[in-house]
């Protein structure tokens, strides 16, 4: 369920800065943290603003909303444990780790998760201005390549995965994600 979406004014002004990702929990209480797709871990570790995190790259994804083809970096914050090391291959049937409740900027248990085609700097994320592990605006990332993450993901509804996608509603919702709430 899609509490947060990507870039949205009322969350900018609440919180008086970007958001540049979408924020996740599981309807089933099931934090289970599973693999977007075909990929490679580029990097794992603990980061002191976002908490626990992995970033993933997964090659020649498909954007649903452009219908082009290209590589992304899925990072995933607030992680309560991690799963994967660096350098391992990974699909929708591997567990990265679990989400929880770790970081600075955690309101609770859920998934913070970012799409940047910046490939070559995969640690880069705009979230952040100075932490101890991702590289934060401080250092040069801009929200130039990030991506609305809704763009690059894909319910499978049929067995044996019954994917599902909802959100929480209310202002942090993007219209865009609540109209893709019933697109399988």
């Amino acid at each position: 369920m899609v509490t947060a979406s990507w870039k949205t004014e009322p969350y900018r002004q609440k919180f008086g800065t970007e958001h540049y990702g979408m924020d996740l929990i599981s309807r089933a209480r099931n934090r289970t943290l599973w693999g977007s797709g075909r990929g490679t871990v580029v990097s794992t570790g603990k980061d002191s603003v976002v908490g626990n995190v992995v970033a993933v790259m997964y090659p020649a994804a498909l954007n649903r909303k452009t219908g082009q083809s290209g590589d992304v970096v899925f990072r995933y914050f607030h992680l309560e444990s991690i799963s994967v090391r660096i350098g391992q291959s990974v699909t929708k049937d591997t567990r990265l780790g679990f989400y929880g409740n770790t970081g600075m900027y955690s309101t609770g248990a859920h998934l913070h998760l970012e799409a940047d085609t910046d490939t070559a700097f995969p640690l880069y994320s705009p979230t952040v201005l100075r932490s101890s592990f991702l590289m934060g605006r401080a250092v040069g990332a801009h929200d130039k390549t990030m991506t609305n993450p809704a763009d690059w993901l894909y319910c499978k509804t049929s067995a044996p995965d019954r994917q599902s996608w909802e959100t929480a509603g209310g202002v942090f919702i993007r219209l865009s994600d609540r109209v893709m709430e019933n697109i399988v």
